[in-house]
């Protein structure tokens, strides 16, 4: 017996060692206090529109944040981190859907995220995911979530399907948000790439109807699709077939919405990878892309959201 205690009190001593050193690396990793927002920047969120209306009981934007890998084209997270805060802390979004949220991106967000919760943001070990959500703990309450990842892809740290079922703490409503990134079309392999994502949007629509049905919400299908409303520049890359696959059983809030806001950079009414599908009946009050020319310094995909009522 008393080996047993003393095996036990050495698991917990390790647990909290372990523990310890993990928020001690996020306090490290995900310090941005030294760097410099881009010139620009607070003046473009200042004079930025971010009220709603009074009636919309929920705000949902969707992000791909991009990886600080230098592969794929990503840069150093923290000051992109910085403004990214700064921007959920301005528009208030209730849900957020991300995408390519790397550890570096992980740390600077749970250093300095506030009220604002994250959903299955990590696996066993230090394998992040990289699909996730984000939700704003003082407005709504997380009922239930789940994941999925998708039976193709190239990466199901990215190629996943993560769902939360909210209630807006005023006015009790429900709704569920889902936040994915589909597959994208390569150089040579357009045939066997557009074929994944076909089967990709089916299990987003299939889910998305599943999860309607069972808890008789709305369903608001949100993130980076890879895929162009309108055909986009590129047709054969843009996948717009997958678009218009996606929009055929789910509805594009951007098309019912009854407001629309963009930036200088990039109307709101061009084709974008970034969309905010809906299954259900509400009223989108609100859509807007947040597409000054500074915030291209964040991402390479400008922040979308819409805002809901009855």
């Amino acid at each position: 017996m008393k080996k047993f205690i003393k095996f036990i009190a050495t698991l917990l001593c390790i647990s909290i060692a372990a523990v310890t050193a993990f928020i001690v690396t996020i306090n490290i990793r995900g310090n941005f206090d030294d760097y410099d927002l881009p010139k620009g920047f607070n003046e473009s969120l200042k004079n930025s529109d971010t009220a709603r209306s009074s009636d919309a009981y929920a705000r949902i934007m969707s992000a791909n944040l991009l990886v600080n890998y230098e592969s794929w084209g990503g840069t150093d997270a923290h000051k992109r981190a910085k403004m990214f805060i700064d921007i959920i802390n301005e528009y208030e979004p209730d849900v957020i859907a991300v995408q390519e949220m790397s550890d570096q991106w992980y740390c600077c967000i749970t250093k300095n995220r506030g009220n604002y919760q994250l959903v299955y943001p990590v696996s066993s070990g230090a394998m992040f995911h990289m699909t996730g959500l984000i939700y704003n703990s003082e407005t709504v309450n997380l009922i239930e979530h789940g994941r999925m990842e998708y039976t193709q892809g190239d990466n199901p740290r990215l190629r996943r399907i993560v769902w939360g079922l909210f209630e807006d703490k005023g006015t009790k409503n429900r709704y569920i948000v889902t936040s994915t990134h589909l597959d994208l079309i390569r150089e040579g392999q357009e045939k066997s790439q557009l074929e994944v994502m076909r089967v990709q949007a089916d299990e987003q629509i299939k889910l998305s109807k599943e999860l309607y049905k069972r808890y008789k919400c709305p369903v608001l299908s949100a993130g980076d699709f890879n895929a162009m409303d309108g055909g986009g520049y590129n047709d054969p890359f843009f996948a717009p077939s997958i678009y218009d696959k996606i929009a055929a059983s789910l509805t594009d809030t951007k098309s019912i919405a009854k407001s629309k806001t963009s930036g200088n950079s990039r109307n709101v009414n061009k084709p974008t990878f970034d969309h905010i599908f809906l299954k259900g009946n509400v009223t989108v009050t609100r859509y807007g892309i947040l597409s000054d020319k500074v915030m291209e310094q964040m991402s390479d995909h400008f922040p979308v959201f819409a805002d809901i009522t009855n």
